[in-house]
């Protein structure tokens, strides 16, 4: 009796640091986003002083068709953000999306005859959280989306005009590397591995919102 007492406890300690490093992920997540986004606007704004300057606009969402690599800790925060902001039905319209998705990265992209790259660029269905050429959840969207700007026509990033190869500000992304750290540290002190808790967005997104249990396995 005592040993399953003892067993009892430890499991409620175990959810207890559970939840207080997920409590944790969260609030550092929303730090370094609020810092990604101050980070570059300064180099924005630097950059555009010597004439380099974004050419995105609101409704170019030629970008959100490409690989969007995002930690676990990025994911939470989002399907969080979504479980707040979005009725039911539109959760379940995520998840059908992204079951077309995963549907298209297991059987026609392998067989698609160019590059990885190119294929996303030309073929890859837009992200479920876009609509009407607007990403519907944009105040949590993730590092990579903060930090990716072109200064080339909104042309070149079209698959119907374009080399798929803009001028991307490489610069704006540098220019968080210290908060991106910040995010890093804390997953690796928690005893996690970072790089292991990096999938594609569509991946985390269907395993957090239960579409799989591990979309990047399948």
């Amino acid at each position: 009796m005592l040993a399953g007492m003892g067993k009892a406890e430890q499991r409620q300690r175990d959810k207890a640091r559970t939840q207080a490093n997920a409590a944790e992920r969260r609030r550092v997540v929303l730090k370094v986003l609020q810092g990604c986004d101050e980070a570059g606007a300064r180099k924005l704004a630097q950059l555009a002083a010597t004439g380099v300057v974004a050419s995105c606009a609101a409704g170019c969402s030629h970008c959100c068709r490409l690989e969007i690599p995002v930690t676990r800790a990025e994911g939470e925060v989002l399907v969080g953000w979504l479980r707040e902001h979005r009725t039911a039905e539109e959760l379940d319209a995520i998840r059908a999306t992204l079951r077309g998705w995963l549907a298209w990265y297991r059987t026609e992209l392998p067989a698609l005859p160019m590059s990885r790259v190119d294929a996303f660029f030309r073929h890859a269905p837009s992200c479920a959280l876009l609509a009407a050429g607007r990403c519907s959840a944009y105040e949590a969207r993730p590092i990579t989306c903060r930090n990716h700007f072109v200064s080339s026509p909104a042309s070149e990033c079209d698959p119907a005009s374009g080399g798929g190869e803009p001028d991307a500000m490489l610069a704006v992304a540098q220019a968080t590397y210290d908060h991106v750290v910040e995010l890093r540290r804390t997953i690796e002190r928690q005893g996690g591995n970072y790089l292991a808790t990096v999938h594609l967005l569509p991946e985390w997104l269907a395993h957090l919102l239960e579409v799989e249990p591990e979309p990047w396995a399948g």
